[in-house]
């Protein structure tokens, strides 16, 4: 596993977003992944993009709890975020 090119990765994220759309932040989130391109799409991107109630499976701290996760919320923002981290994690190799 490694990078590309970091410089890339984040050239690509700089290109494809502007300065003030939240994607840029995910999609070089994506490209500091420390995982490879599939496991960056299955299990970074879901995890940092579609909000959970917080809490090991038994011991969930109820809906309430979203609200201190930093995921983008509601589902537009959820595939606007997951957009913009597979297009860092595609600067990955597996």
């Amino acid at each position: 596993m490694s990078f590309i090119d970091l410089g890339s990765c984040y050239n690509a994220c700089n290109q494809g977003y502007s300065p003030t759309d939240p994607g840029r932040l995910f999609c070089k989130k994506a490209c500091d992944n420390e995982g490879t391109m599939s496991e960056c799409k299955a299990e970074f991107c879901p995890s940092m993009c579609i909000k959970e109630e917080l809490g090991e499976s038994e011991e969930k701290y109820g809906s309430w709890s979203k609200v201190f996760y930093r995921a983008p919320g509601k589902a537009e923002n959820s595939e606007h975020c997951m957009s913009a981290c597979f297009l860092g994690c595609g600067n990955l190799e597996d």
